[in-house]
């Protein structure tokens, strides 16, 4: 074992058959399709979660629960599994909203360790999506995106937020619920965290 992999799974879930994070992070395309992004984040994580601990790979839950836990508090925990396991890795799940298509991969601002882990998700998405979008940015010599997002910035481990697609988008919409695309998603995430724990980053 190389890494901790702390799996985070961005927004809210449903409770009591109500999305907790709602009118924020769904989209309704037509009565009937409806997309909910924590629902789908915590399938994903919940995927993800299944097929590394089948590859005796040590992952944790870092917010096993439907409710929409205040960024704050996210990276506390976060942080403090950090002390405990010097290794950690952040993998934060999420998918884009706002009329585009295809993923991204984001770190937090400037050249950081999280860059090492981004550069080779980047690559192993283009490489498994090839027919799909990816948005990148190169003029720091590298496929991922920067930003500021607290979650990125305040914790003290090596921190990804990959965007699986665009949720308010039809196409993208329609790939995320397709149980085939699913599968491909998780096998990319997997996929790379194999190649990362047989190299030092």
């Amino acid at each position: 074992m190389k890494y901790t992999w702390l799996i985070d799974s961005g927004h809210g879930g449903m409770v009591d058959g109500e999305y907790v994070t709602a009118p924020a992070k769904m989209y309704e395309f037509n009565p009937g399709e409806v997309y909910y992004e924590g629902v789908g984040n915590r399938y994903f994580k919940q995927r993800l979660i299944d097929r590394l601990e089948v590859e005796a790979i040590h992952c944790i839950d870092v917010c096993p629960t439907e409710l929409d836990v205040p960024l704050t508090t996210r990276v506390g925990i976060i942080n403090q599994y950090h002390k405990q396991y010097k290794n950690a890795v952040l993998i934060s799940l999420h998918s884009n909203a706002g009329g585009g298509t295809g993923f991204e991969v984001f770190t937090s601002v400037g050249d950081t360790r999280s860059d090492r882990f981004a550069q080779l998700l980047s690559q192993r998405i283009i490489d498994s999506f090839s027919g799909a979008p990816f948005r990148k940015d190169e003029s720091d010599g590298d496929l991922d995106k920067e930003s500021q997002f607290y979650i990125l910035a305040e914790t003290t481990c090596p921190a990804l937020l990959p965007e699986c697609l665009f949720f308010d988008n039809y196409s993208d919409y329609q790939l995320l619920i397709d149980p085939t695309f699913q599968t491909e998603y998780v096998d990319c995430l997997v996929g790379f965290i194999k190649v990362c724990e047989n190299m030092d980053l």
